[in-house]
């Protein structure tokens, strides 16, 4: 996993980098480390997704030109399902806690997730995941559903001040106060 996460972020950098940019990030370096972490997150949720639901969509890990780049969930199921991916790195977690991060948009100023934001979508969920890459180990913290991060009240500002108004995120703390409604999909 870690390979092909490596070379995926290797070969998709730049034809991103204008993208992270406009959202206040520059540090080629970082962003190819989250580019290869998102993709071991959605590796390790495939993984444990496909154990109950066998024809959902393997992790994409085809280069696009920024034109054809999309807000499109990262895994779907031909029952309609869409699951979103987020994870963090061990080291991110430790500076900021545990959280996961959402490209929210601020009215226009920035790109905005429309499938998070913008539509209310029963059969969108999204998985969140804690990565500790050096020691290879992955977790599946929380499988909710998007509306109810919504519904909720989930959504907060960002620890990083220069981040906040483009991006918003999902703490973990918050998680637990409801830690027998974190893994909703086995509700279906």
């Amino acid at each position: 996993m870690i390979e092909t996460a490596t070379d995926f972020a290797e070969k998709s950098v730049m034809t991103s980098a204008d993208k992270y940019a406009k959202r206040n990030q520059s540090n080629i370096d970082r962003i190819k480390a989250q580019i290869k972490e998102g993709k071991i997150g959605e590796m390790i949720s495939y993984q444990h997704l496909s154990q109950f639901l066998p024809e959902i969509s393997k992790p994409d890990l085809s280069i696009f030109d920024k034109s054809k780049k999309n807000w499109d969930p990262d895994l779907k199921d031909p029952s309609g399902l869409r699951i979103a991916v987020k994870s963090q790195d061990i080291v991110s977690a430790i500076n900021y806690g545990e959280s996961w991060v959402f490209q929210f948009g601020n009215n226009g100023n920035y790109d905005c997730d429309v499938g998070v934001f913008k539509e209310n979508d029963d059969n969108h969920y999204v998985t969140f995941n804690s990565l500790n890459v050096p020691k290879r180990i992955g977790t599946v913290k929380a499988l909710v559903k998007i509306k109810w991060l919504h519904e909720k009240k989930l959504f907060k500002e960002m620890k990083v001040h220069q981040l906040r108004g483009n991006k918003v995120a999902v703490y973990f703390d918050d998680l637990q106060n409801y830690e027998n409604e974190l893994f909703q999909l086995n509700a279906l």
